[in-house]
């Protein structure tokens, strides 16, 4: 039997990649062990942990990160925290294989810690850029740290191998997410009514904004405040979903939460499930924000996306997102746009992305190979 170390550290990390550890956790031949950290064991994120109890699976550990608030010396203490915590775990377990995704800063810890005890590492949506962020520095170092990549596209696919990594490792499987927004059942309006206990409006925007950590103009709360003088003059209801923990986002919370005092008909939430988060784009006029499930899950729910700002600068998108810098004339502009919006082809989807991923873990344990893999030269091997 293998057993897998599974990190996830957000709720949109989770539910991008619960189809599969759903696969995972029903194989005979797989002991997968669930680690939660970060925002899921914050009570201003919602512990989200308890969605992953919910949904019937063990957690095996929890190292909490003790975000105390957003500024830089906590979240680089943080990582400290979370690379003793697993220092622990992986002192007293004997890992085959440690699956995490993505680019959040409490993903390094994780492959330092992995690498140290010569455990793999499969990572899921490497090869994608995002220059807005510090984010862009540390999914190509957690490839560079990794021996099985999961990828979104085949772009990404081939910038992994550039990057020196064994083609027969790099896997295009599509994005898990896009197969979580076709597969998840959609909530009626009535049902969302009374799971959130709010009245939605015929029309309404779903509102997400995280801080853009290499932004050298305005701070994260002047962005936040011109995206809401924009949605103000706009008067549409909004629904806001909390941002993530990266430093800024308390300052986004607080004008989110002036803005409310004046606008009684929105709401934020700290934390949605998948579904809910799903079902209520579908019913919306679009996602507003900067989040990256605007460019790789809402054009498959068939709703357009106001992208705002570099924080998924040079992110492959199709042309149901409109981008627009953080200006209020210049968001006000692209919300009166959303409507025009028709084509809403997904570069990111794959059919039967969750499968793929799965047969591509199973057989890489299945051989067992190295992880000392020799740097994959593109001139040597003829290609460009």
């Amino acid at each position: 039997m293998k057993k897998i170390c599974l990190v996830t550290g957000s709720r949109a990390e989770y539910g991008i990649m619960k189809p599969l550890i759903q696969r995972l956790s029903k194989d005979k031949e797989v002991n997968l062990q669930i680690i939660a950290t970060a925002m899921h064991l914050e009570e201003k994120y919602g512990y989200t942990y308890r969605q992953i109890e919910e949904d019937g699976f063990d957690i095996a550990y929890k190292v909490p990160l003790h975000l105390y608030d957003t500024d830089r010396r906590t979240v680089s203490t943080a990582m400290a925290h979370l690379q003793l915590g697993l220092t622990k775990i992986f002192d007293k377990e004997d890992y085959d294989l440690v699956i995490i995704l993505g680019d959040r800063y409490e993903m390094l810890p994780v492959v330092n810690v992995a690498l140290i005890y010569n455990v793999p590492v499969c990572h899921l949506h490497g090869g994608e850029t995002s220059l807005g962020n510090f984010d862009e520095y540390i999914r190509h170092a957690i490839t560079k740290m990794s021996h099985l990549h999961l990828v979104s596209t085949e772009d990404f696919r081939q910038r992994v191998i550039q990057m020196g990594e064994q083609p027969q490792f790099v896997i295009n499987t599509g994005a898990l997410g896009v197969e979580n927004a076709l597969s998840i059942p959609s909530l009626t309006k009535e049902a969302i009514e009374k799971q959130l206990g709010i009245a939605l409006e015929e029309s309404y925007f779903v509102v997400l904004y995280h801080p853009v950590t290499f932004e050298q103009g305005k701070s994260a709360g002047e962005q936040m405040k011109a995206v809401l003088s924009a949605l103000s003059k706009f008067g549409v209801q909004c629904l806001f979903i909390g941002s993530n923990s990266d430093t800024g986002s308390d300052d986004i919370a607080k004008a989110i939460n002036t803005y409310l005092i004046n606008h009684e008909n929105s709401y934020c939430f700290a934390s949605l499930s998948t579904q809910l988060y799903h079902s209520l784009i579908r019913h919306s006029l679009g996602l507003i924000g900067n989040s990256s499930s605007g460019l790789i899950e809402v054009p498959s729910l068939m709703k357009p996306t106001l992208n705002i700002g570099d924080r998924q600068k040079g992110r492959l998108h199709g042309e149901s997102v409109v981008s627009v810098p953080v200006e209020t004339s210049s968001v006000l502009e692209g919300l009166s746009k959303l409507n025009e919006v028709t084509n809403f082809d997904n570069p990111y989807y794959k059919e039967n992305a969750s499968s793929i991923a799965y047969e591509a873990i199973k057989l890489y344990l299945k051989d067992e190979p190295s992880i000392s893999q020799p740097f994959y030269d593109l001139k040597e091997n003829n290609l460009k």
